[in-house]
């Protein structure tokens, strides 16, 4: 990795663990006065991370998206861009205790991928491949926030069910106000994810003469069915409102995540 960007990219991950570990301790101790430190670790280590991708982009002479390490750094970096509008916006600080660990980990498993060179240097072979990454990285952006509200509303179900009202439950916002949210991110995310799908397969077939595209592409085309389902049964039908619709959610993210650090590729 090279070193000005490298360490960015390091000094960017030890910040937001820091914002994870201050959502956790809010959280669990109820210590409001120390939940301003959240949002401040998490905004200055998107400024590092920010003039990271800057440095990648001088060090490789492009814009940073199109090897595997680069794309998880974006993906990254839009998540906790996400997050932060979340926070300031909704008062969400409880989703930081699931979106912040999920970008470490994201950074540190970004970390073990070994240096590989940009292979596509032609400028129209670049420009298509930023078509289809550029909208990737902002619907998986979208569908962090989407996983955090998913989740937020399976623990609040489940606590509320059982009649604890243990005081983390007190945190969390409502079912109705999860539910709300979690829908408005999935409709960002899935029309993201479509034009990601449509893309692909088109600059594909114009770079190699056919659509295999699609063949290598199982996990992303699962999250893209699951969130289509959520979609057509929210606007059409209405029975999956609340915890199926979350379960899937939370399955079509975790499938987006798996295509991106190359599993089952």
């Amino acid at each position: 990795m090279p070193h000005i960007s490298g360490w960015l990219f390091f000094a960017a991950g030890v910040l937001y663990l820091v914002a994870a570990v201050v959502s956790s301790a809010v959280l669990f101790t109820k210590r409001r006065e120390i939940i301003g430190w959240i949002s401040r670790a998490a905004m200055v280590g998107l400024a590092v991370h920010l003039a990271g991708l800057v440095f990648r982009g001088f060090e490789r002479g492009g814009f940073p998206a199109f090897t595997l390490d680069e794309i998880l750094f974006l993906s990254a970096f839009m998540g906790i861009s996400v997050y932060l509008v979340a926070l300031f916006k909704y008062r969400l600080e409880v989703i930081g205790l699931i979106i912040l660990p999920l970008v470490v980990a994201l950074m540190a498993v970004t970390f073990l991928i070994p240096d590989e060179p940009t292979q596509l240097t032609a400028g129209w072979r670049m420009s298509l491949r930023a078509v289809h990454i550029v909208p990737a990285v902002l619907g998986v952006g979208c569908l962090f926030l989407t996983f955090a509200t998913s989740v937020c509303y399976l623990v609040q179900e489940r606590g509320l069910k059982e009649h604890r009202p243990l005081r983390t439950f007190q945190s969390l916002p409502s079912l109705e106000r999860c539910d709300r949210i979690s829908y408005i991110s999935l409709g960002w995310g899935f029309a993201f994810l479509t034009l990601v799908v449509i893309t692909g397969a088109l600059t594909n077939r114009y770079m190699r003469g056919d659509f295999s595209w699609v063949l290598r592409e199982k996990w992303a085309l699962l999250a893209w069915s699951l969130f289509a389902i959520v979609i057509y049964d929210r606007i059409f039908v209405g029975r999956w409102r609340g915890r199926l619709s979350a379960y899937l959610s939370i399955i079509g993210f975790l499938a987006i995540i798996m295509r991106m650090v190359g599993i089952g590729s």
